[in-house]
């Protein structure tokens, strides 16, 4: 009988597998996620994986930095990205709304996108990092900027968010691209 539970048990595991790993990897603002990766050319779960990394999709998370909502945008940079795309209206608080913070996340992502060539690690170093620092870090040679060698990433935070962010954009693509 015991046996018999357990093969139940895990004939469910194995067939609601993908719907378990949608609860741990959740894609909440996919329609928002979505029309700013076609807008910005991206890959909608790199948004998302970025996303879940940064906030675990609250929009009202605010980091010890002051980094704010959904895909943690700094005020400074915020203020530069609203100028760069004409939005005369642009305050701090409206970081917290999901449309905002995804649309300047996302127009951010595509321009750290163009200055490193399309290279997925060195855009999320820079995400986090900050384009300068990544820069540097390849100029003196602490960093090849090649994803086998993150570990040579010198700041221990940036290090450890492009492995995560690498796995966990991994696992969307995963997850939701054999729907």
């Amino acid at each position: 009988m015991i046996v018999v539970i357990c093969l139940i048990i895990i004939s469910l595991v194995i067939v609601n597998y993908n719907q378990i790993l949608k609860i741990i990897y959740p894609l909440h603002y996919k329609e928002i996620i979505f029309r700013y990766a076609e807008k910005y050319d991206l890959d909608p779960y790199l948004i998302a994986s970025i996303i879940r990394v940064e906030s675990k999709f609250d929009k009202e998370a605010t980091s010890q930095r002051g980094a704010i909502g959904l895909m943690q945008i700094m005020p400074a940079t915020g203020k530069w990205i609203a100028k760069e795309i004409d939005i005369d209206d642009f305050t701090t608080e409206k970081l917290y709304k999901p449309e905002l913070n995804i649309k300047f996340g996302s127009w951010y992502l595509a321009h750290l996108k163009r200055i490193f060539d399309d290279d997925l690690t060195l855009v999320i170093a820079a995400y986090n990092g900050g384009q300068g620092n990544v820069n540097r870090w390849i100029e003196l040679k602490k960093w090849t900027g090649k994803h086998k060698d993150s570990e040579q990433i010198p700041f221990p935070e940036t290090r450890d968010y492009v492995q995560k962010t690498v796995k966990t954009y991994r696992r969307y693509q995963k997850i939701y691209q054999s729907q």
